[in-house]
């Protein structure tokens, strides 16, 4: 795992909805937006699953996901890759939960996915396009 600097969390923070993306096993792609979700520490960002069915189904197959996110003020954006994991128990789940339920119009929470960064790169345009950081 690497640790996500203040900056690029930053970032991601300032989405409302960030995209998804994930494959099943045979590399097909499926990218959707997630509104619930935060980060738990530098390392980790963690998902309510309230209705991700094709996504759910993808990271039972092949648990690694993408995400990008762009800050356009600071014209910057990063992607990270994760590997994922499913949890409906435990204190990140009830916490989850918690954020599902208890607004106004209730969503499910029937798990969190816990994503665990492994891999950084620059998403902004220009010659580091692309470029993993870390």
């Amino acid at each position: 795992m690497v640790k996500v600097s203040e900056e690029m969390r930053l970032v991601f923070e300032k989405q409302r909805l960030l995209p998804m993306a994930s494959a099943d096993a045979s590399c097909k792609p499926n990218v959707i937006y997630v509104g619930m979700w935060w980060w738990e520490d530098e390392e980790t960002l963690v998902v309510v699953d309230n209705f991700l069915n094709k996504t759910r189904k993808n990271i039972d197959e092949n648990p690694w996901v993408s995400f990008v996110a762009w800050d356009r003020e600071a014209r910057k954006s990063f992607q990270i890759k994760c590997s994922a994991q499913l949890q409906s128990e435990g204190p990140l789940y009830e916490k989850g939960r918690e954020k599902a339920t208890s607004r106004e119009r209730p969503f499910p929470g029937r798990a969190v996915v816990v994503l665990r960064v492994e891999e950084v790169y620059q998403a902004s345009a220009g010659p580091d396009a692309g470029k993993r950081l870390l």
